[in-house]
């Protein structure tokens, strides 16, 4: 297939930092590869209409675009080979791998089951990759001719995104020696000596960039290593430079570039230019036709809002005709709802304060949300129609993940005072009474929810750093604080969070990403809360453009209503750019 189409490419301007200007809208275009010898470049998109992103390659000076993979599955990351006849890349296909296929089209054939991020070594022979696992993450390196593979630094609990040097005989990796974040560090070897850590991780800490970034390129031209970090709301491209003799950071970290928008995924040409791809990102609240006492889905996922501002944790009435949420559109975050029958929206509240995380009662004809001045938060109850809001409670220390009770008097809500506890509040009374809490689990009970009849309650507990398995316990007299009177509903490998019952509560609903991104899955429960069969999936997102991937699962905010479900998903779009260091 040969298309005229045009792939978003700018100058990259004489400054300090290069800040191109964007061309146009180009839909999807990203992760960016340029050939060793420069003449071309590979890149993921879904220009074909199915929405599904494959991999195309066209001249980087211009000329035709070729698609190279096709199929039902999406592909990313791809690397040139470094004599330009081989493209790997990472294909969702049979559950996910690294596949080499040749540059000019072909077959492809599988490389690594599980594999991520491949890189080949400068003599093409090698291909360097880490592959996910329950507990962490471990590097290999494959022969590309003999297709043996082996395990590097096995004694890592987590090791990933392995760049080789210039001139192929180390690499640099991102690696934590124990669960505990005090041992990562970004690490150079030589595949077959002891790792050394380089001191990045101190670097990273000073200029506040958050998580755990790993390296991007190393560049030809000296010690220097391209990455992406957070800071702020968007990722953006970092340069750091590396001594030898011993192996170690010097200097600090510097921006590559000026601008404020969301960069990923780098590659590097000879001629010293960096190919990145810019993300622009839309949340909106999205609906999928349920009948949610069966868990069976009864049409396609539809757009509740349509705003270029976020729109996000949206809670919905019993009967589905009413739903509230929390929106920047004001330059705040402010709390906004919607009568879906009629289509009228507006604004519950608005001002200086970030109001957020509102709750429908059953019915639909009230909320409750929280407005947070600094560390106090503050509950109010509000009609909606509007009108003037109720003052509930007011403290130092708190925070909502509010849920109605089916009287429609009390709310569940979420306190953040060690221990965290989850309570019920009288909205009459203010008077709360505490129904969970544990000493260890400290914010992993955030997101509890009752079931419809009062009698138990749905909670994720965390088992690693940003993984949590749901639980559900009988509510008792007594506040329940011990384990023991608790029940899995999900094993322990696999990531669950935001509970929510059906209506009849005999499902329970949460996201996880047990089939390799997160979506939308349903379990079905006996009448004493034991999980039968397996989960069933609901809603997942196979176009890579529209997905709740990368988003945190409060801001998600799963809701169930008769008829429906509702979320918040982001919809993205991606052009390519260019810079020179």
């Amino acid at each position: 297939m040969r298309l005229n189409l045009p792939i978003v490419i700018s100058v990259a301007l004489p400054a300090l930092f290069a800040q191109p200007a964007l061309l146009e809208n180009a839909g999807t275009a990203k992760d960016p590869a340029i050939s060793a010898d420069g003449r071309r470049v590979a890149f993921v998109s879904d220009r074909d209409g199915s929405g599904i992103e494959h991999l195309w390659v066209r001249p980087l000076a211009g000329g035709d675009l070729r698609q190279l993979t096709s199929g039902r599955h999406n592909d990313r990351e791809p690397a040139f080979s470094p004599d330009g006849r081989t493209l790997a890349y990472v294909s969702e296909e049979n559950g996910g791998g690294i596949y080499l296929i040749p540059a000019a089209g072909g077959k492809p054939r599988l490389f690594a089951q599980g594999g991520r991020r491949p890189r080949f070594s400068p003599d093409g022979r090698r291909i360097a990759y880490w592959v996910a696992s329950q507990s962490g993450a471990g590097l290999f390196e494959g022969e590309v001719v003999a297709r043996k593979n082996r395990p590097l630094h096995a004694g890592f609990h987590s090791a990933k995104d392995p760049v080789w040097s210039p001139d192929g005989k180390r690499l640099i990796f991102a690696g934590c020696r124990t669960p505990s974040t005090e041992s990562c560090d970004w690490w150079v070897s030589d595949t077959s000596s002891e790792p050394v850590a380089i001191g990045a991780a101190r670097i990273f800490r000073e200029h506040h960039l958050d998580g755990q970034p790993s390296p991007d390129l190393w560049l030809s031209s000296g010690n220097t290593i391209v990455f992406t970090a957070r800071s702020g709301e968007n990722t953006r491209l970092w340069t750091l430079r590396i001594a030898a003799d011993p192996w170690r950071v010097e200097g600090s970290a510097w921006r590559l570039t000026s601008g404020e928008q969301d960069e990923r995924t780098p590659a590097a040409g000879p001629d010293g230019r960096v190919l990145y791809a810019i993300r622009t990102q839309n949340i909106d609240i999205w609906s999928l036709p349920l009948d949610a006492d069966s868990a069976a889905p009864r049409g396609r996922l539809e757009r509740l809002t349509n705003d270029p501002s976020i729109d996000q944790r949206p809670s919905l009435s019993r009967d589905g005709k009413r739903i509230a949420w929390e929106t920047s559109r004001g330059g705040n975050f402010e709390v906004w709802v919607k009568d879906l029958v009629s289509g009228r929206e507006r604004g519950i509240t608005s001002g200086p304060l970030r109001e957020h995380m509102p709750a429908l009662s059953p019915d639909g004809s009230k909320l409750v949300y929280d407005a947070h001045d600094g560390e106090k938060v503050t509950i109010f109850e509000s009609a909606f129609e509007g009108g003037e809001p109720v003052r509930i409670r007011e403290e130092n220390v708190g925070q909502g993940s509010f849920q109605w009770t089916e009287q429609g008097d009390t709310v569940l809500h979420f306190h953040r005072e060690p221990p965290g506890t989850v309570g019920l509040m009288n909205l009459a009374s203010r008077k709360r009474t505490v129904l969970l809490r544990h000493s260890k689990f400290n914010l992993s009970i955030a997101d509890a929810r009752l079931s419809p009849d009062g009698g138990w309650i749905a909670f994720p507990v965390p088992v690693a750093p940003h993984r949590s398995r749901l639980a559900v316990a009988r509510v008792s007299p007594a506040a329940i604080d011990n384990e023991q009177n608790w029940t899995y509903v999900a094993p322990e490998t696999v990531n669950t969070s935001q509970p929510e019952w059906s209506p009849n509560g005999r499902w329970l609903y949460f996201l996880s990403d047990q089939t390799g991104s997160l979506a939308v899955f349903a379990q079905r429960l006996s009448d004493g809360k034991n999980p039968e069969g397996a989960p069933k999936a609901i809603l997942q997102f196979p176009d890579a453009g529209l997905t709740i991937a990368e988003m945190r699962p409060r801001d998600i905010g799963l809701t169930l209503a008769r008829d429906k479900l509702a979320l918040a998903v982001a919809k993205y779009s991606w052009a390519i750019w260019s810079v020179r260091p």
